[in-house]
């Protein structure tokens, strides 16, 4: 089973090749792919089913136009997903949106540790503490912590993503847990 992962890699590649000569089998085999999570990825930035929907078609649009230029090293799944980070980022512009929607906090992440009516009260103004600190970073620092806690990205695709190096990626995540840490620690005592 060691050789699996390579196989799928060897054919992905065989894929990506043939897409790139104008195979269109080839191309739909990766849509069938990486639709579902790219759909969802869109789908947690931007709020909406059916902008989702819309977005996700325009991404699969702006890969088919630009398979050619993909050469590697990075994952063909980081490619797609800056390329879907792109379409969000524009779309966002052009709503004329400063920034992006909060997502960080889902109500299938809060767990429920106490019934008491209170204590969701506590909790939901806790929630909004947080988006106002979310808000308070800078831009490429809230864009690193959200890709990562909330897209769920590790530190080499956010690094792939956002064409930075790991340790810069690593340096904005650090400065904005200790920057949300600084912001929420009066609520805490």
């Amino acid at each position: 089973m060691k050789g699996l992962p390579a196989l799928l890699e060897i054919d992905e590649k065989r894929h990506i090749t043939r897409t790139q000569q104008g195979d269109t089998d080839a191309f739909t085999t990766l849509i069938s792919k990486y639709h579902k999570r790219l759909h969802t990825h869109i789908r947690r930035r931007v709020k909406d089913t059916e902008i989702a929907k819309d977005l996700t078609q325009e991404t699969w649009l702006k890969v088919l136009r630009a398979i050619h230029t993909y050469r590697g090293p990075a994952a063909f799944s980081s490619w797609l997903y800056r390329i879907a980070e792109n379409v969000c980022i524009d779309y966002f512009r052009k709503q004329k949106h400063n920034t992006e929607p909060l997502h960080l906090i889902e109500e299938r992440r809060v767990t429920q540790t106490h019934p008491c009516p209170s204590r969701d009260v506590e909790r939901a103004e806790l929630r909004k503490h947080l988006r106002a600190a979310i808000q308070q970073l800078t831009p490429l620092r809230k864009q690193v912590f959200l890709l990562y806690y909330a897209q769920d990205l590790s530190i080499k695709q956010i690094a792939t993503c956002l064409n930075r190096s790991e340790g810069t990626i690593k340096s904005h995540l650090r400065n904005a847990r200790f920057q949300l840490q600084e912001h929420l620690t009066p609520f805490f005592v």
